[in-house]
């Protein structure tokens, strides 16, 4: 192997994938040292090249453990690496925070894990026993002889955190989508509030979020929480004004939410949001409840507020702000808000209760990015590859992040990013979970896209999820749509994580939806998400006519269209029908009835998770977002017709029968 190919290698830029057609296709040098260039090596450079050849596989073998150690439970064994004619030594080992010190004699007695000859000497890796170690990370000074290395022991659960076993059923939303209470434009924390009520009442043990990070108060119409500016920290305008203590006894505020002409509740009658307005009213709110807080604040709140500062304070440096104190305390008004849902949830009997949602990446503009700068990659951002819907890839535009980076502090980034979207919630989904092994990146080459894959430290990322995940409580579901890697979908079942999957997109090689029975138990199943239309949509084209009328396909290709999607309906007919040999659908039965149908169908299904979707309950036509329109369409701004109330009303006897269908 020479010495470039190597370092494409030891750097985990990609040398070939499968295409969705099945094709093999290889990288071309010319693209993978574009990739390596996006990493800051000079490809050109072969001292360089050589350099860090070595820093990244023989100097590994110099020191006697990496600067993050990987012990898993339940085998519990340290791996260190030696110099073969130093086995004579004895070996210590000391863990100050559990107070542990081990002494290891006879080293030359272990046997060989691996080898290395460097030098005309021979390097050897040994596992040494050790106790069970609490789940966690911890630092650790290892010595032998002369020679001493600090480490930091992760101690690793072979699973993520689990739930009992047993069907969950549980709902997902768009947070701002819900009709707001307060008439203030944006579904908030209290709506979400009341929503848990109406969910505990029906038997629902969770309700999967969107994700609820920070986007940009100055640039309002960037709305997308799957493009934000910073992942680790929320998003004030989901604040609820009047669960706020600083809203009671102050007349400056009341006034004020008087005289700003919001509509109530009942009047509202909107179908997008105006981010704009929004935000101009909310944050006009929030400085009177800033002030009050300030001015009137007692002081075992104002002690809170201080605890709350200095315990994030890493992540709110992160801010970028000319007020501080105020953005800092937009933050923990919304933090302790969340806290405040998830623990409704739990006082109601919900197993789990929230689910956030991670976002793949973060916006170039964002906060993130800024004060992260060293950790990404230089022009290049993730995507995706070719595939049926989008034949040129797609380009989402996210900085991606250089996999030789995050190994930076012990992987401080990425632990410190799971544990604030773990906070105050009872699961996180990771959205394009494929991330923690390879992403698709996007660079010039020529005036003209290229692209290939980048492949992540995945032991490492993984082994982060399973110890924040049991740090916090917290299960995990991996969304794991499109084209997967073998290795991740095994690591995935095999750590306990569940997999996410849209009954939509369930097919059998005839293009025939899959048997119920075939669903994977280890599954969050759900009908629709926020990337494909809500159901009654679906069923009516009205994402096709959507489509045509935004001037995203032509007359023809929305005619093919719509005889594609009629062959589907007749396919999810022929399903439900199939699986239920009492039912009579057809084309002609009307679009919720269908829905309803496919719902208990597949309450039956093995899936320990199944959500629906407050969208297809409301009947809504018009879709959330659609993928690959910025501009055109008004994504991320559609609220629902109904209020949660009206929606749970209207649909408590199919909730009642779908509880009935997956405890039955």
């Amino acid at each position: 192997m020479d010495a470039l190919s190597q370092l494409f290698y030891l750097h985990g830029i990609g040398y070939e994938y499968t295409k969705y057609t099945g094709e093999h296709v290889v990288f071309s040098e010319q693209t993978r040292k574009l990739a390596l260039q996006c990493c800051g090596v000079d490809t050109s450079d072969a001292a360089q090249i050589d350099k860090l050849n070595y820093q990244l596989d023989a100097a590994t073998w110099l020191t006697l453990a990496p600067a993050v150690s990987l012990v898993k439970q339940p085998s519990n064994v340290l791996k260190v690496r030696i110099k073969e004619t130093d086995a004579h030594h004895k070996i210590t080992l000391n863990i100050p925070a559990l107070n542990i010190k081990l002494q290891f004699e006879q080293i030359a007695d272990y046997a060989p894990l691996g080898e290395y000859f460097l030098n005309d000497c021979r390097y050897i890796e040994i596992a040494l026993p050790l106790t069970h170690l609490p789940t966690g990370y911890y630092d650790a000074l290892l010595s032998m002889g002369a020679q001493s290395a600090t480490t930091q022991i992760w101690s690793i659960p072979e699973k993520v955190y689990q739930i009992a076993d047993s069907k969950r059923l549980g709902l997902s939303i768009q947070l701002y989508t819900l009709k707001n209470q307060a008439g203030m434009g944006i579904g908030d924390f209290n709506d979400l509030l009341e929503l848990t009520t109406l969910c505990a009442k029906q038997k629902m043990d969770y309700i999967l979020l969107n994700p609820l990070h920070l986007l940009f108060a100055d640039n309002p119409e960037c709305a997308s929480p799957y493009n934000p500016s910073n992942r680790a920290l929320l998003n004030p305008l989901y604040i609820a004004i009047n669960l706020s203590p600083d809203s009671i006894n102050n007349p400056a505020l009341d006034d004020y939410l008087s005289s700003c002409c919001l509509t109530s509740h009942s009047e509202q009658d909107i179908t997008f949001i105006n981010y704009k307005t929004v935000t101009e009213q909310k944050y006009n709110a929030f400085k009177l409840l800033f002030v009050h807080f300030q001015q009137q604040g007692s002081q075992a709140r104002q002690d809170e507020f201080t605890a709350f500062c200095k315990q994030h304070r890493d992540v709110l440096a992160m801010l970028e702000t000319t007020e501080p104190t105020f953005d800092h305390y937009l933050q923990w008004q919304a933090h302790s808000q969340l806290i405040l849902c998830q623990q409704h949830c739990i006082d109601q009997g919900m197993a789990i209760g929230l689910i956030n949602d991670l976002a793949v990446g973060c916006a170039k503009e964002g906060s993130e990015y800024k004060h992260q700068q060293k950790l990404f990659s230089q022009d290049a951002t993730v995507g995706a590859p070719p595939d049926p819907w989008a034949e040129s890839g797609q380009n989402w535009g996210l900085p991606a992040i250089n996999p030789q980076r995050l190994a930076d502090n012990n992987y401080y980034f990425y632990r410190s990013l799971i544990r604030a979207n773990m906070n105050a919630v009872g699961g996180l989904r990771i959205d394009h979970v494929m991330a923690i092994r390879r992403l698709w990146w996007c660079f010039n080459n020529n005036n003209s896209q290229d692209g290939c894959y980048v492949y992540y430290p995945f032991e490492h990322l993984l082994a982060i999820l399973k110890i924040e995940s049991h740090l916090n409580k917290a299960v995990v579901i991996g969304e794991d749509l499109g084209v997967v890697p073998p290795e991740v979908k095994e690591a995935l079942v095999s750590s306990g994580i569940f997999s996410n999957s849209l009954f939509y997109f369930e097919k059998q090689q005839n293009d025939e939806f899959v048997n119920r029975d075939e669903l994977s138990e280890q599954c969050l199943l759900m009908i629709a998400n926020h990337d494909v239309p809500p159901f009654v949509g679906w069923w009516q084209h009205s994402d096709l006519t959507l489509k045509q009328q935004y001037q995203l396909i032509d007359a023809t290709k929305h005619q093919q269209l719509v005889q594609q999607r009629q062959q589907e309906q007749q396919r999810l007919v022929d399903f439900i029908n199939a699986q239920d040999t009492h039912s009579d659908m057809s084309l002609n039965t009307d679009a919720f009835a269908i829905y309803s149908a496919l719902a208990l169908c597949l309450a039956k299904s093995p899936s320990r998770l199944f959500a629906l979707q407050i969208d297809d309950l409301d009947k809504q036509c018009y879709p959330v977002n659609i993928p690959g329109t910025d501009k055109e369409y008004p994504n991320w701004r559609r609220v629902l017709t109904h209020t949660c109330e009206d929606i749970f009303t209207d649909n408590a006897s199919l909730l009642t029968a779908i509880h009935s269908m997956r405890n039955g």
